[in-house]
């Protein structure tokens, strides 16, 4: 494949720069850290205005009909700035409604997703944390007119903006179903903030209750599982390759820091040491820059490469975190300090590396896919 970019991503890369240079520095991500609702909401607005959510919504729904190579590009930009807006979260679950979902659902939600009217985050991982499709303790009990449900899930990213939740439930007749609850001050809904090393807004959710027509239901069955298994690859690459552009943006820090920071005369990037760390960090980044970039490449209208998905979330999770410790070690005592921002990409690295299931998780999936 060639790792070049299109004329149109290009543009979607140098207006992403620009914008969030403008309007995502660290202050704004300290404000959104410190729980500042009010920062969270104006990013968001003006990220709908510049029809970032649209993105990869199909044409026919009112979206821009890009692909999810080119989301992959501003994705990484957006790990790049840790801008915390709902991106991710957004685009998957847009593209798991329009790969499984009935008609009227796709009709109903995708032209207010491209507007940024509805904002829709999954919430498939239960108590024991696990992203696996089966392990949900969700339960529906059906009725004449669609479904109650109990139970509840965490780690929900944005939940606190979100209008709708994406759902794995299990129902009474012992099936699961792929679910969008509203959640928006929807009576029986609880949201609870979690203290979350990632610097955005977590929440868990809890369902007491909570009825929802029949129309809500996306797809049942084994067909369910599926859809949340690709939910869950995708989101696992969305977060290779904004942790590829964290990667990207320390490694740019750590050069320029090493390079004007003296010690016994001379730049500390000249000692071999700092060189050999700093050339592990470049190599890493990189590396992690292509898996994400190939995984994202593989997805299209009929499905997704499992094994270039899994791949590029190994990658991601075992080797960021390492490079934003390699990167402290290179700052020296002042990135250790928590006036420095170098500590706020070593959180959102730790916090990614485990979205959407950690190196261990995609890792069994991998040996699965290749019959080992």
């Amino acid at each position: 494949m060639d790792f070049g970019l299109t004329q149109t991503q290009e543009l979607l890369r140098t207006s992403a720069r620009e914008f969030l240079a403008d309007r995502s520095g660290p202050a704004t991500v300290r404000a959104v850290a410190d729980g500042d609702a009010e920062a969270a909401e104006r990013l968001w607005k003006d990220v709908v205005e510049l029809g970032w959510p649209a993105l990869t919504v199909p044409e026919q729904h009112g979206g821009a009909g890009l692909s999810f190579s080119d989301l992959a590009v501003l994705l990484e930009e957006l790990g790049a700035s840790l801008a915390p807006v709902p991106i991710a979260e957004s685009a998957i679950t847009a593209r798991i409604l329009d790969r499984f979902g009935p008609d009227a659902i796709k009709a109903e939600l995708l032209p207010q997703i491209a507007e940024g009217d509805v904002l829709i985050t999954p919430a498939v991982v239960g108590r024991d944390a696990s992203w696996d499709a089966r392990n949900t303790a969700v339960v529906a009990n059906r009725t004449g007119s669609g479904l109650v449900i109990t139970g509840e899930t965490r780690f929900v990213s944005f939940a606190n903006q979100a209008t709708h939740a994406l759902t794995l439930v299990n129902t009474d007749d012992d099936q699961l179903a792929l679910v969008v609850i509203p959640i928006w001050k929807s009576a029986g809904v609880e949201q609870t903030p979690m203290d979350h090393a990632s610097g955005v807004p977590v929440s868990t959710l809890t369902f007491n209750e909570v009825e929802t027509p029949a129309s809500s239901i996306v797809i049942t069955g084994s067909e369910a599982v599926a859809a949340t298994e690709e939910l869950v690859a995708a989101g696992s690459v969305a977060r290779a390759a904004q942790l590829a552009g964290l990667a990207r943006a320390v490694v740019d820090s750590t050069v320029e820091y090493t390079t004007g920071r003296k010690q016994f005369g001379q730049p500390v990037g000249s000692f071999q040491a700092i060189q050999h760390h700093l050339a592990e960090m470049a190599i890493a980044a990189k590396q992690v820059n292509h898996l994400a970039h190939a995984a994202a490449w593989s997805f299209s209208g009929d499905g997704y490469s499992v094994e270039r998905a899994a791949q590029a979330k190994i990658a991601a999770s075992e080797k960021i975190t390492d490079l934003c410790w390699t990167a402290h070690q290179c700052h020296g005592a002042i990135g250790f300090t928590w006036e420095h921002d170098l500590h706020l990409y070593t959180r959102r690295a730790m916090a990614w590396k485990t979205d959407f299931g950690d190196a261990a998780f995609h890792r069994a999936i991998l040996v699965s896919a290749m019959g080992l």
